[in-house]
């Protein structure tokens, strides 16, 4: 199960990278100037680019970050409709829990 990857996420992973190589283009940056702003491998940055599923969320949103590309990418996230402290609200405390198997006696 480690190995299984839905296709939306990878399409959208995919998608994310290209915007990221599309935008560093534009901007005209090399991916030498951007890791090295950042302090992360050149290799995590490829591979940012290319929506390899395995990249930290921390390095992803520093590449993001640095190419200004945050609002872009999240601009679902400002939607008014969407609070997050609502969101927090309706969701503390609570679990998922697998509903225990039926006893059957024999």
């Amino acid at each position: 199960m480690k190995d299984y990857f839905p296709i939306d996420c990878t399409m959208t992973l995919r998608r994310i990278g290209l915007m990221v190589k599309a935008s560093r283009l534009a901007q005209q940056i090399r991916q030498k100037d951007v890791v090295h702003r950042l302090g992360v491998p050149e290799r995590m940055l490829r591979r940012i680019e290319s929506g390899d599923p395995s990249v930290s969320t921390r390095n992803l949103m520093l590449v993001l970050w640095q190419l200004g590309l945050m609002e872009q990418i999240f601009r679902s996230l400002e939607d008014p409709s969407i609070s997050y402290l609502a969101m927090e609200e309706t969701n503390k405390g609570r679990r998922v829990r697998y509903r225990r198997a039926a006893r059957e006696d024999f």
